[in-house]
């Protein structure tokens, strides 16, 4: 328990734990997308979870997102010697960490194969730019579900804060130029890892309810892992519904990175190009690398 509750200690459990009563409701995630036809397998590495490839959905014109190239997961500090190798078989050249500076003090850094560089990408669950969203604050702090409301805060800083698209569009701009598969990683491989790869696969043409599916995909990753920390918690006399939201992922998560970028520059697209940076020739760059 010592060992894992740092992963807790974000300042959106914080925030939660300040605000809110230990008998807070849990509202119902919002209701499923249909699944797509495919469905990606996991990828086996012992010491990490929510390992995936991105690849295999299809896009809007009926090619496919090719495998191997792309992959996502949750923090891989604690993979074993085994797991060392099975990532050694994913030709990875590079490994993305977006966890911030103390996430990887408490919990220590990636242990990867030879040949597979770390990238210190940090992004921050909250950041000062959350302070220009006064009205969601104040929404998250007024709020029955305060949890979930300020999950679904940070999940708008990921796309408001300039720092944190800085290292979306770093990560693009890096699996666009071809050198090698990427992988890329949170603590858990749901929230920040999850935005990275919403906003990858629309970039490639994914329809929202593959790139929903994908997302939600994490609870079912996540799962067993999170029975267990929840039952843990509730013997600290911690009530589990207050932990229960920042350790899933809801529908309503991604909705508001997709509304916050739908706020800020009115589309999609603009998005891409004057909120990441990411110009036609890189964008291009990437369909043609990723898409078959």
């Amino acid at each position: 328990m010592v060992a894992r509750f740092p992963r807790l200690a974000s300042a959106a459990l914080v925030g939660a734990l300040v605000l809110s009563p230990l008998t807070v409701p849990v509202q119902a995630s919002a209701a499923p997308v249909a699944a797509p036809a495919f469905t990606p397998a996991s990828v086996q590495v012992d010491g990490a979870v929510n390992v995936r490839d991105v690849g295999g959905y299809t896009t809007a014109d009926g090619r496919r997102v090719r495998s191997g190239l792309v992959y996502r997961s949750a923090s891989l500090s604690d993979v074993t010697p085994a797991g060392i190798a099975q990532l050694g078989g994913l030709g990875l050249t590079a490994s993305v960490d977006f966890r911030s500076g103390l996430e990887v003090m408490l919990d220590g850094p990636d242990r990867l194969p030879a040949g597979t560089a770390p990238v210190a990408a940090p992004i921050d669950v909250v950041s000062l730019t959350l302070l220009e969203l006064m009205p969601d604050v104040l929404k998250a702090i007024l709020a029955d579900d305060k949890p979930g409301e300020f999950m679904a805060l940070s999940y708008r800083g990921f796309v408001h804060d300039p720092a944190s698209r800085e290292q979306f569009a770093d990560t693009l701009r890096r699996i666009a130029s071809g050198q090698g598969a990427v992988l890329y990683h949170c603590t858990e491989g749901k929230d920040r890892t999850g935005v990275m790869t919403a906003i990858l696969l629309t970039l490639l043409g994914v329809d929202k309810a593959q790139v929903y599916d994908d997302y939600l995909r994490s609870n079912e990753e996540l799962a067993a892992k999170n029975k267990e920390e929840l039952a843990e918690l509730a013997k600290y006399g911690i009530d589990p519904a207050l932990i229960e939201p920042l350790l899933t992922v809801r529908a309503s998560y991604l909705d508001a990175a997709f509304d916050q970028i739908k706020r800020d520059y009115g589309t999609f697209d603009a998005f891409l190009t004057q909120g990441l940076g990411i110009d036609a020739a890189t964008q291009q760059a990437l369909r043609a690398r990723l898409v078959q």
